[in-house]
C-alpha cells in the first residue's frame, strides 16, 4: 500500500527487466545467465545509510507483491531484509505483459508485434506503396530495440491503402473523414509522415524548396483548393468564354480547377512580375506590368499556369520581386528550375541593401543564415548580393521595398 508521496515501483521494476529482456534478444546474445535488477537502478539511494526509510519501504513493498504473483525472484542481502538482486522469471513473460496492459494500460511489444503481424496480413492483397510499408515496419518488429506503435502502423496503413486505389479528386479533408472518420485527423496525426512515406516509395527526393505535400497531387489529393492570383492586363480565354482583368484594381483568384480548361493566356505588358509575399502584390498596382502572387515556393498549381503564360507569351520579360535573404533566393532558383524560364531579379540586389530609405529595416542575419549561405552556389545573379549580404551582415524583406515602388510610381 503506498502513500500519496511514495513513488509506485512495480511499473518501473517491469519495465526495466523488460528493457534488459528485449536488448538481450536484440543483440542474440544466447545466454543462460539471469536477467538481474539491482535495487540501486531503481532507487539511487537504496543502499544508503541516509536512504529514505519510506521510500525504501514501499520499494520493499512493490517488490514483495511482484515476487508474491511469481514475476520476480529475489535474492536478499544474509541476515537482512535488504534486497540484495531481483531476477526476472522469463517462464511469467506473458503474465507480467498481462499485468503491464491490465494495470497500467502499457502494451507490451511483444504483444504489439504480434498486433502488427496481423494487421499487415489482412492487407497482404494490396498494391506496392502499402507492401513496402508493410515490409519496412516488419523489419523494425524484428529489431526489439525499436518500439512500434501497432495504433500509428494500423492508421498508415488505412491512409496508404485508400491513396493507393483513389482515382477521385479529393481534398484533403475530405480524404481524411472518408479514411478516418474525422476531418481534421489526417493533417493532426500522420499527415507529413504519409507525405515521407509516398516519396521514399516512389523515390521521388524531397528537395530543399519543395513541400513535403506536393507529392499527394499524384494520388488526387489536394490540401484546399488552390488558386492563383494575379492582376495587371490579362487575358484568358477558355473554350466559350474570355476574362480581361485590366480594369480590376484590386487583381482576380482563378480556381486551380479552371486553370486546366483554359486555352489561352495573353499578358497585353511586356513584363510579368512574381511576387513572393501577400502585402507586396496588394501594394503593387500593376504598372506597365502583369503581376501574379506566389505566396513563397511556387505550388505545382501556379507552376502549371506559368507554364502555360511562357509557352503563350515567349517574348515577353520575367522577373521576380521576393525578399532579400537566402529564403528569397531559394524561392527564385525553384521558380526558374521548375518552369525552365530564367527570371530576372527584380529589386533584390545590393541597390536596395544601400539605399538610404531601407537602413532601419535591415536585419541581420541569424546563424542559420550564415549556414544557408555557405552552403548557396556562388553564381550569377547571386553572386553579388550574396556578397554583400556576407560583408556587411545584412538582409531585407521585400514589403518596404514595394512600398516606396508604389508611393514613387
Amino acid at each position: 500500500m503506498h502513500n500519496n508521496d511514495t513513488k509506485d515501483y512495480k511499473k518501473v521494476i517491469i519495465e526495466v527487466l523488460l528493457r534488459k529482456y528485449y536488448n538481450r534478444h536484440a543483440k542474440n546474445m544466447s545466454t543462460n545467465r539471469r536477467i538481474i535488477l539491482k535495487p540501486t537502478e531503481i532507487y539511487r539511494n537504496y543502499a544508503k545509510n541516509n536512504a529514505d526509510i519510506i521510500e525504501k519501504q514501499s520499494f520493499n513493498e512493490d517488490v514483495t507483491e511482484l515476487k508474491s504473483m511469481g514475476i520476480i525472484s529475489v535474492d536478499y542481502l544474509k541476515y537482512s531484509e535488504d534486497i540484495e538482486k531481483i531476477y526476472l522469471c522469463e517462464e511469467k513473460f506473458e503474465t507480467m505483459c498481462e499485468y503491464l496492459r491490465d494495470v497500467y494500460g502499457v502494451i507490451p511489444q511483444s504483444v504489439v508485434s504480434r498486433q502488427v503481424r496481423d494487421i499487415i496480413e489482412a492487407y497482404s492483397h494490396a498494391g506496392i506503396i502499402v507492401q513496402k510499408y508493410s515490409e519496412d515496419i516488419l523489419a523494425q518488429i524484428e529489431d526489439p530495440r525499436k518500439l512500434v506503435d501497432y495504433e500509428r502502423v494500423k492508421a498508415n496503413l488505412k491512409m496508404l491503402y485508400f491513396l493507393e486505389k483513389n482515382k477521385e479528386d479529393l481534398y484533403v479533408r475530405e480524404a481524411s473523414i472518408l479514411v478516418y472518420g474525422d476531418s481534421k485527423w489526417f493533417e493532426n496525426h500522420n499527415y507529413d509522415e504519409i507525405c515521407t512515406l509516398l516519396k521514399n516509395t516512389v523515390n521521388i527526393p524531397r528537395k530543399e524548396d519543395e513541400r513535403n505535400d506536393t507529392i499527394l497531387a499524384h494520388y488526387h489529393i489536394m490540401p484546399t483548393e488552390q488558386e492563383v492570383f494575379i492582376k495587371g492586363d490579362w487575358k484568358i480565354k477558355w473554350e466559350q468564354y474570355i476574362l480581361e482583368t485590366d480594369r480590376l484594381q484590386g487583381g482576380i483568384a482563378i480556381a486551380t480547377k479552371d486553370i486546366w480548361s483554359i486555352r489561352r493566356i495573353t499578358v497585353n505588358s511586356s513584363n510579368l512580375l512574381t511576387v513572393e509575399n501577400k502585402t507586396s502584390y496588394q501594394r503593387l498596382k500593376g504598372h506597365n506590368m502583369a503581376i501574379m502572387y506566389l505566396g513563397g515556393f511556387a505550388s505545382w498549381h501556379q507552376i502549371q499556369f506559368l507554364k502555360k503564360v511562357i509557352q503563350d507569351n515567349p517574348n515577353i520579360t520575367y522577373l521576380h520581386f521576393g525578399d532579400i535573404d537566402i529564403g528569397g533566393f531559394l524561392i527564385h532558383k525553384h521558380l526558374c528550375r521548375e518552369t525552365s524560364k530564367n527570371f530576372r531579379l527584380f529589386c533584390m540586389g545590393v541597390s536596395q541593401l544601400r539605399d538610404k530609405r531601407f537602413q532601419n529595416c535591415l536585419k541581420k542575419l541569424t546563424e542559420h543564415d550564415l549556414v544557408r549561405l555557405e552552403g548557396f552556389p556562388e553564381e550569377d545573379p547571386y553572386r553579388e548580393v550574396l556578397a554583400y549580404m556576407k560583408e556587411f551582415n545584412v538582409k531585407l524583406e521585400q514589403e518596404i521595398v514595394s512600398y516606396y515602388l508604389e508611393s514613387e510610381a
